[in-house]
């Protein structure tokens, strides 16, 4: 196979102790590069540096409170003060016009700032069920960026991988659709593609990614970035409930599958086997020999 190289980053850490815990033992294992941390989740003591991982912001106006005053983004928010908690009702505002776009900007500005306050240097930029690609709101993430010298922001283009049944599908065409229109402006980086929006759960397998990549051709340049999504979790008795605030959420349901398949050694093993280069963020831009 051609090289490439393949980040793997968890979602939604600081939302739940779950994610924290298996988010400490993977990384413990070299099975997890990379995590996107939750600035106003329920699990605040996860907001923390974790040696050997790239560190990145999973931006948030869908879900909990904000970090910033209700009233400084009252277009982002319902009468309770919180998100609304529904991606249909916020894309329908999205689609309206009827987000403030400054008000959004400094949302995710102030949520870049908390994490930065608790020691995180935060190499990349992501969005809460990629809420970021929703209309006119990309370019809003490429600006709080380039404002926090971030030089990557992901585009949710998972573009390989064989067809499933179901609403992984459906989530996978909408998102390349809004890719297509998504443009990062100057300074900001994406990866050449995403995995891990269609194969999610029991599907979220190093064999399923194998056959996503295998044999494809890049026509630019000799190694391409492909970063994996993932969402592992190691609850235990007694944990707290995710957080009602944050609306209805299936996560909990992929965690542990995913931690499962991640922690089984099989993607390090498919790594060797299939001239994979794990590597991170962070990494990518101190070594540019070793870039794209």
């Amino acid at each position: 196979m051609q090289p490439i190289d393949v980040i793997i980053n968890a979602d939604d850490l600081g939302l739940h102790p779950a994610v924290r815990r298996a988010v400490e033992e993977l990384a413990s294992a070299g099975a997890l590069t990379s995590a996107s941390m939750l600035a106003n989740g329920l699990d605040q003591d996860a907001l923390r540096p974790y040696p050997g991982l790239s560190l990145g912001a999973h931006l948030n106006i869908l879900r909990g409170t904000p970090i910033s005053p209700a009233r400084e983004v009252a277009s982002l928010v319902g009468a309770d003060g919180l998100f609304l908690g529904s991606v249909r009702a916020l894309a329908w505002r999205a689609m309206r016009g009827q987000l403030v776009p400054a008000q959004v900007r400094l949302e995710w500005s102030r949520q870049v700032a908390h994490l930065r306050a608790r020691g995180v240097a935060v190499s990349h930029l992501d969005g809460e069920k990629h809420t970021h690609l929703l209309p006119g709101l990309f370019e809003i993430a490429c600006d709080v960026a380039r404002e926090h010298g971030i030089a990557w922001v992901r585009r949710s283009d998972e573009r390989w991988g064989a067809p499933v049944v179901g609403a992984g599908s459906v989530r996978r065409v909408l998102l390349r659709a809004l890719a297509a229109r998504a443009h990062t402006g100057p300074m900001i980086r994406t990866t050449d593609a995403v995995w891990g929006i269609a194969h999610q759960g029991h599907r979220f397998t190093a064999a399923a990614f194998a056959r996503a990549v295998e044999g494809r051709s890049y026509a630019r340049g000799p190694r391409r970035v492909v970063e994996v999504i993932c969402h592992p979790g190691r609850e235990m008795p007694g944990d707290p409930a995710l957080p009602a605030a944050f609306g209805r959420m299936r996560v909990h349901s992929l965690w542990e599958p995913e931690f499962r398949s991640l922690s089984s050694g099989a993607w390090t093993a498919a790594a060797a086997a299939n001239n994979w280069r794990l590597t991170s963020f962070d990494r990518l831009l101190q070594n540019p020999s070793d870039d794209r």
